[in-house]
């Protein structure tokens, strides 16, 4: 009876992992042995609870205002940056807009150095390309 309790369970569990597969773009195991597919199975598990962190998040706060999915989010967040060089101290691009909402919905901080106050250190002096031909006013 046990073993037909748990085979009554497979076609929800397929359902599932293919929503787990689609949603994560996962459709091909492409592995050489069973270790490489037991570790990208647990990566999809991992993926599966902070992707439905984030859609609770989304449909809880005020981020379901703003954004249509939960994916969405993602691709706002996407755009940020750690940049390390050698012998340089490492540097987050700053964050802008809607990135700021997102922190705050999820209670995390800005770091420090990348609040939307944010001023690039570097400055042109010239403009590149042809310059602007001069005006002329008449007289009359």
């Amino acid at each position: 009876m046990e073993t037909l309790e748990t085979y009554q369970l497979r076609d929800e569990q397929e359902k599932y992992f293919q929503q787990m597969k689609d949603q994560m773009s996962a459709d091909r195991q492409r592995n050489w042995w069973e270790e490489g597919k037991t570790s990208r199975l647990f990566i999809l598990f991992v993926s599966m609870i902070i992707s439905s962190y984030v859609r609770h998040i989304w449909k809880s706060t005020e981020l379901h205002e703003h954004f249509t999915s939960s994916l969405e989010i993602l691709d706002e967040m996407r755009s940020i940056r750690c940049i390390e060089h050698m012998n340089r101290e490492k540097f987050i691009t700053p964050f802008i807009g809607d990135q700021i909402g997102i922190c705050k919905a999820f209670g995390f901080e800005v770091p420090k150095g990348c609040p939307p106050d944010y001023v690039s250190k570097q400055s042109f002096t010239y403009r590149r390309g042809r310059p602007r031909k001069k005006t002329i006013e008449h007289d009359g």
